[in-house]
């Protein structure tokens, strides 16, 4: 069996194995009604200013998808090596004539595969709505969304596998998993709205806000393609003023890629070494 091969095959079982779970299935249904909720809020508005298109759906949509199916991407990445492992599913796989290593990048592939289904289908509800009023503008904003959405949620993924690498048990890792998130989505931008008034971050403060922290870096991203440079907040503006705004795509583009490819060799080099 070629490395190749034992990828595609071994993907295609956590694919299966990640679609049967509660987190994709409950986590798909909340997302999708999340984004038909905010869609016709974000067009109710509109439309009692008097106004016509869809950029305040838009921009819920894209809060939206650097929360929920972030928080999926990591449930999900972090239940496939665990729950394997306790199920002595990982110890067969690791029998086969495949290498170790590829175990890892099979549960990424996998898990998400899964997750970015569960992306696009709920924004797929959106997009149904907005259709209706959506100018051409609106529909490449929405294809921004969906694209930084998909890389968001790779990184999620990627981060979950290395957590359920490492973990112990399926809960151990799902609660390490609930905790990444929280800290990624909510605590870090919480910590430091607490210490910016007393400390000054300097250049190096705000570079390593972004850099820590690959939701934040997804969402200046989308903003920045989006708008241009205008409502980035502090960390995207320190960015755009340092980089500009070309080299600013660049760090975060090399932001999101570290997030991805990092994680995932830690995977590899966990599962390489432990007993399965």
């Amino acid at each position: 069996m070629s490395a190749m091969f034992g990828v595609r095959e071994l993907a295609g079982f956590e694919l299966r194995g990640a679609a049967r779970t509660r987190w994709l299935s409950v986590g798909g249904a909340i997302f999708a009604a999340a984004a038909l909720a905010v869609t016709l809020a974000g067009l109710r508005s509109l439309s009692a200013l008097g106004l016509a298109g869809a950029g305040a759906a838009t921009d819920g949509l894209v809060h939206l998808s650097l929360l929920l199916p972030p928080l999926i991407g990591l449930l999900l990445g972090a239940g496939s090596l665990a729950r394997d492992r306790e199920r002595g599913m990982l110890a067969m796989l690791a029998s086969q004539p495949v290498r170790r290593g590829v175990l890892p990048l099979a549960a990424f592939a996998g898990s998400v595969g899964a997750v970015w289904i569960v992306l696009a289908a709920g924004l797929g509800v959106a997009l149904v709505v907005l259709s209706t009023v959506a100018t051409a503008a609106d529909l490449y904003a929405f294809g921004v969304v969906l694209g930084v959405g998909l890389l968001a949620t790779a990184s999620a993924v990627a981060i979950g596998v290395a957590i359920s690498a490492i973990a112990s048990t399926h809960h151990q890792a799902t609660a390490a998993a609930a905790s990444v998130w929280l800290l990624l989505a909510l605590g870090m931008d919480l910590l430091l709205a607490g210490v910016a008034p007393g400390l000054r971050l300097g250049p190096a403060g705000l570079l390593a806000a972004v850099v820590l922290n690959p939701l934040e870096a997804a969402r200046i991203w989308a903003l920045l393609v989006l708008e241009g440079g205008t409502a980035l907040g502090p960390f995207g503006a320190y960015l755009t003023d340092r980089f500009g705004v070309r080299g600013t795509h660049g760090v975060l583009a090399a932001v999101m890629t570290a997030w991805t490819v990092g994680p995932l060799l830690v995977a590899r080099r966990v599962t390489a070494r432990r007993d399965v």
